[in-house]
């Protein structure tokens, strides 16, 4: 496997572990029945800076804090990776029990 398709997985394992801590700390939403991820957006994390301090924080404790997978990753990446994340899971809703409820 090239370089570049590790990297891109390892982007999405990141992606995802980001999106479960916003859900862990409240920012998204997760259905329980189908595990979809929703209720991002593009309107921020938090505008008073609140959000990145307390993250921060948690990335800052390594191995002993909740997001140990972001130990490693320099800060403005794992400030970016939790912006991307919370912009891709977008919707209102589960989108699979948003259909069922439609149908």
């Amino acid at each position: 496997m090239g370089r570049a398709k590790e990297m891109m997985i390892e982007h999405e394992q990141n992606l995802g572990a980001a999106a479960r801590y916003l859900v862990s700390k409240g920012y998204l939403q997760q259905c329980p029945y189908h595990e979809q991820i929703y209720g991002g957006g593009y309107d921020g994390l938090g505008g008073d800076g609140d959000f990145y301090r307390f993250a921060m924080a948690d990335r800052n404790r390594g191995e002993n804090g909740p997001v140990p997978w972001a130990a490693e990753l320099e800060a403005r990446e794992y400030t970016n990776l939790l912006k991307e994340a919370y912009e891709e899971h977008a919707a209102d809703e589960c989108g699979w029990c948003a259909k069922h409820r439609d149908e």
